[in-house]
């Protein structure tokens, strides 16, 4: 049976009640985040060992709850070998970074220093926040620094311009999403969501501001 955007509903794309099937367990924030690392992984023979996890499905927004319902599933003790959180920055990276290191300590796993950082050990542990090396944003600041230059950027600026009406939103992650929104919607699908935008190659995913994802991944995965 089909999914959103497309995809079968495989091991790697998370219900309310996924089982561990796979020893490296990445948690990111939502369904965007899932489909287009999805997109990346599911045909990489080198990552086959990846199951992603949307935390938000655990009904919280918050990944220590995920982690506190992850560590309960069977097969844990024995099967996983590193667990990885990827999310937005929001509006402090160092806030958010210090939220995840709690949740991190409250389970008992340990506490990498940083965005990027991967502790080795049984589990490896390790976490990355979006756009990396930047003081705040979201995944779709690192989209937009990756977005084909065949796209109407100067339009898409031109119509925020008109929205917003002369004021400027103080929310520039809320800017950054509706730019990335409203160049989807000027390609031949408008409808496309997210995930199929990057199947139709609208961003450049070797772009290091994405790519920085999978080596984040990988990294995590052979401190294994």
């Amino acid at each position: 049976r089909g999914g959103r955007n497309g995809y079968p509903m495989t091991s790697n794309v998370p219900s309310r009640k996924s089982s561990i099937e796979k020893p490296v367990a990445i948690a990111v924030e939502g369904l965007d985040y899932l489909y287009t690392l999805l997109s990346q992984i599911k045909d990489d023979p080198d990552l086959q060992d990846v199951q992603l996890w949307d935390f938000e499905r655990s009904g919280s927004c918050d990944p220590s709850d995920w982690l506190k319902m992850f560590k309960t599933l069977e097969g844990f003790d024995d099967r996983v070998r590193a667990v990885g959180i990827i999310r937005d920055s929001e509006g402090s990276a160092a806030n958010m970074a210090d939220s995840i290191r709690f949740a991190f300590e409250r389970h008992g796993l340990s506490v990498p220093k940083e965005s990027m950082d991967v502790i080795p050990g049984k589990p490896a542990v390790g976490f990355l926040l979006m756009p990396h090396g930047k003081d705040s944003g979201c995944l779709e600041n690192a989209i937009l620094e990756a977005a084909s230059p065949d796209l109407p950027m100067q339009c898409v600026k031109e119509y925020l311009d008109c929205v917003e009406n002369g004021k400027k939103s103080p929310n520039p992650n809320w800017r950054a999403k509706m730019k990335v929104h409203a160049l989807i919607a000027a390609g031949k699908k408008p409808a496309r969501t997210l995930g199929e935008s990057v199947r139709a190659g609208l961003w450049d995913m070797k772009h290091p501001a994405m790519r920085v994802m999978i080596d984040f991944i990988r990294k995590l995965k052979d401190a294994t």
